[in-house]
């Protein structure tokens, strides 16, 4: 009987499979991207975040800043990696990214304040807060990137 292993090997095989067009749907190979990219951006907004709350910066504040950052970072590995978009300038699409980012934002903050307020505003709760919001906004950003934002008009493109 075979056994099916869930080590970090395997695993890296299987992204690697998926984003190289061996197995996997072509919307199958951006998710595993754009998901690559998100893991990325939410390590630089929680880091940022987490030492602007340690420096007694009011979360909300720590949110905006790094809300920023990872947006920008995040826009960036997207439009070259994930979406391979290397032809239109950045001025062009980078307000309508934000601007689709700062609607998900908003959901990361909501979140963000609903766990400070209902579980206390001790720093570990304010990073907690922060991580759930992340992962509350994650379906907007991929739908709108995918969507509006990089859209392709053949599908044979993608």
């Amino acid at each position: 009987m075979a056994s099916i292993s869930f080590d970090s090997a395997g695993m890296s095989k299987f992204v690697y499979n998926s984003v190289n067009k061996k197995i996997g749907s072509p919307i199958v190979k951006k998710i595993v991207k754009f998901s690559s990219v998100g893991a990325l951006g939410s390590v630089t907004n929680i880091t940022i975040f987490s030492a602007l709350t340690f420096l007694d910066v009011n979360y909300n504040i720590s949110a905006v800043v790094a809300f920023l950052v990872a947006v920008t970072q995040n826009y960036q590995l997207n439009k070259k990696w994930t979406f391979k978009d290397h032809k239109t300038k950045t001025r062009k699409k980078f307000p309508k990214y934000l601007a689709l980012n700062f609607s998900s934002f908003l959901v990361n903050l909501a979140v963000l304040n609903m766990v400070v307020l209902n579980f206390g505003d001790e720093k570990l709760m304010q990073i907690a807060g922060q991580i759930a919001g992340i992962g509350a906004a994650m379906g907007i950003n991929f739908l709108g990137s995918y969507l509006i934002i990089f859209a392709k008009h053949k599908e044979s493109e993608i």
